[in-house]
């Protein structure tokens, strides 16, 4: 993966690759990451820095976004500083019957200018997962699909992707990350893509197959990133048909091929935890524009989150953020439990892996 640097800053790295913003990156970069000072690791470990944005689409048609996006994108840049962006998903505001082929490009074109190229610009990759609102695999939204696939072919995350056949609805990463001291003790981080747009997961033999394969099994760290979650979080959502099916089922192979972390959107509630028992974390992303979380009226907040993981310690440390203030959001101010759809979940406030 590239890099957050400008583009004449970027170096020869330890692969001996020239890692581009735009560039399609043929083999891991090395990543020396720069930790939260609250966080902070010896130079010794490898680190990496994301920062977990999604579900920041506006109205049905819309190709203005909210203004809290224009904000964070700038804290992403200028203030968090992260080596890759992780999206869970709705980054644009489809899903409307009728919507024109010109129509979904004005708005994948809008996502481009605001969202898209200024992270490309500064280098900063965007790993992804599409949501309901961008190319739903429900029937009826054949267009939909079309369009974010036309989009996407020419932008490709700026990492090494392993599975691209079904791009970009699922398909494999993996990224390299190295110590700020050198080469000896690169980590690596395996990420799979998959196509949660509807409540049935459409690629669930292949995620157990990519999950099986050598570059999963020797990554230090494994993510599975989807759209809709495998248990119920906010008011509204909390229900069939806005969750996958057989969440526990799903849960339970994600755990055989030890995964450590499931990345969802579409609920607009952050929330980090995990079912009572289970080592799968379960990280939330709320997004711009917020709901209640389960039984706990008036929660509502707009969220973007850090993500600070420590592959040679084996922790990852999230910090939300108010997306509208910029402000950090307490863990203790987090339910400690939400018993929504499909079985409660337990909040943590770190993770080890």
């Amino acid at each position: 993966m590239s890099l957050r640097l400008p583009l004449p800053a970027l170096l020869y790295l330890t692969l001996g690759l020239v890692l581009g913003a735009t560039a399609l990156a043929a083999s891991p970069a090395s990543v020396p990451s720069s930790m939260n000072p609250a966080h902070a690791a010896p130079s010794t470990h490898a680190t990496l820095r994301a920062v977990l944005f999604s579900d920041f689409n506006g109205p049905y048609g819309s190709t203005v976004y909210p203004s809290p996006v224009r904000a964070n994108v700038e804290r992403i840049l200028n203030v968090w500083k992260p080596d890759v962006v992780l999206s869970a998903g709705d980054l644009i505001a489809g899903q409307k019957a009728g919507q024109s082929a010109a129509q979904l490009g004005t708005m994948w074109a809008a996502f481009e200018r605001d969202v898209r190229g200024p992270l490309a610009k500064a280098g900063v990759p965007f790993v992804f997962t599409l949501g309901n609102h961008d190319a739903s695999a429900a029937p009826g939204f054949e267009a939909d699909r079309t369009a974010a696939s036309r989009y996407w072919q020419t932008r490709k995350p700026a990492v090494q992707l392993l599975d691209t056949a079904h791009y970009p609805f699922w398909y494999s990463s993996l990224l390299k990350v190295c110590p700020k001291s050198g080469t000896a003790g690169c980590k690596s981080v395996f990420i799979a893509t998959v196509d949660a747009t509807t409540d049935t997961l459409r690629d669930e033999a292949w995620l157990n197959e990519q999950l099986s394969a050598p570059a999963a099994r020797g990554a230090s760290l494994r993510i599975v990133l989807g759209h809709l979650p495998l248990y119920g979080l906010s008011v509204g959502r909390s229900k069939a048909g806005e969750v996958l099916r057989g969440g526990d089922r799903l849960r339970a192979l994600l755990e055989d091929n030890r995964v450590n972390v499931y990345v969802n959107g579409h609920h607009a509630a952050y929330y980090l935890g995990r079912r009572p028992g289970s080592p799968l974390a379960l990280l939330a992303s709320g997004g711009i524009g917020a709901r209640d979380y389960v039984g706990h009226p008036g929660s509502a907040r707009s969220v973007v989150s850090v993500l600070d993981f420590d592959l040679t310690a084996g922790t990852l440390n999230v910090t939300p953020y108010d997306a509208d203030t910029g402000r950090t959001i307490p863990a203790s101010s987090l339910p400690a439990r939400i018993d929504g759809y499909g079985g409660s979940i337990e909040r943590v406030d770190t993770v080890r892996f």
